[in-house]
């Protein structure tokens, strides 16, 4: 596989959600309510170029009162409720810049629902919350800040609720399915891209939004779906690069600076410190986990 570039598109999930109409459909798909079609919908997504790197997949007001904020992943971070937190705040900031936030009149805000749609193919529930207070470091009978997330797990075989209430998110959840499965058969994934396009514009899913966007699609579902073994890639990037001095520094103790000759220990075990990393463990934890040196973590992390 090649190296795929770190450069951030705009996504599959963004671009078939990019249209009042769509949102309307998921919304009521997420919420249980029917509003008509006409309903106002922002789009009020952060983006990057303005954020620096705080960006969030989508973001909506509906009917004056609902801020949605909604990330798609295909791994589930316990921190999503802090990262929530950073994108509601810079939402809210941009809602009441230039207003009267010092005034003594109540400045009413639009109220906060946070979403996560996994995706990935590590075992999940079909439902769970994080929530803030989890990561508190000291417990409290009162707690002053809550940040509730939902995760749903949208993986198209689990079945979930919205999948069934809202088209577009089901069939784009088939899409990947499609896509993951040509793919292990395969283990090319540009490939299995370029024959689930065809395959599901023939059998009906996605097939207007497909036929439209054509090439684009395969170029930036290689980097998405590529994104899901960032563990691996990082990691042979990490492993590489401590191999390599390794050898320079001629340390006889293996692992440590990356001199394993690719053996299958070692990259199972550097795996798991990806794994670990990714998962929001910090390298002092990972460290004591892996039972490695913290030295040895933050350079094939490249957090040195």
């Amino acid at each position: 596989m090649k190296k795929v570039k770190r450069t951030y598109k705009d996504g599959i999930f963004r671009q078939l959600f990019n249209e009042k109409e769509k949102i309307l459909e998921l919304y009521n798909a997420l919420s249980g309510n029917n509003y008509p079609k006409g309903t106002p919908v922002e789009i009020i997504t952060l983006e990057d170029a303005i954020f620096g790197d705080l960006k969030n997949d989508l973001a909506f007001i509906i009917h004056n009162r609902l801020i949605v904020l909604i990330e798609h992943q295909s791994t589930v971070n316990p921190n999503m409720p802090l990262r929530m937190l950073g994108y509601i705040a810079k939402e809210y900031e941009r809602l009441t810049y230039s207003r009267a936030i010092y005034s003594k009149r109540l400045l009413p805000i639009p109220t906060p629902e946070l979403y996560v749609f996994y995706n990935g193919e590590e075992p999940q529930p079909l439902e769970q919350e994080l929530k803030i207070s989890d990561a508190f470091l000291e417990k409290c009978g009162k707690i002053a800040l809550e940040v509730v997330v939902k995760v749903i797990n949208v993986n198209y075989d689990k079945g979930a609720e919205v999948l069934k209430r809202c088209q577009t998110l089901r069939e784009y959840s088939q899409f990947v399915s499609v896509i993951r499965g040509k793919w292990k058969e395969s283990g090319d994934l540009e490939a299995a891209i370029k024959e689930s396009i065809e395959a599901c514009i023939d059998q009906g899913v996605l097939r207007e939004f497909l036929k439209k966007n054509g090439g684009d699609i395969v170029s930036f579902l290689y980097e998405e779906l590529s994104r899901e073994e960032c563990e691996a890639i990082r990691e042979e990037d990490g492993y590489e690069k401590g191999k390599t001095e390794g050898y320079q520094k001629g340390k006889t103790d293996g692992y440590e600076t990356g001199k394993i000759d690719g053996t299958k220990e070692g990259i199972q075990k550097a795996r798991r410190i990806f794994k670990l990393h990714m998962e929001g463990k910090s390298p002092q934890e990972i460290a004591r986990l892996c039972d490695e040196r913290l030295e040895t973590v933050k350079e094939i992390l490249d957090l040195s």
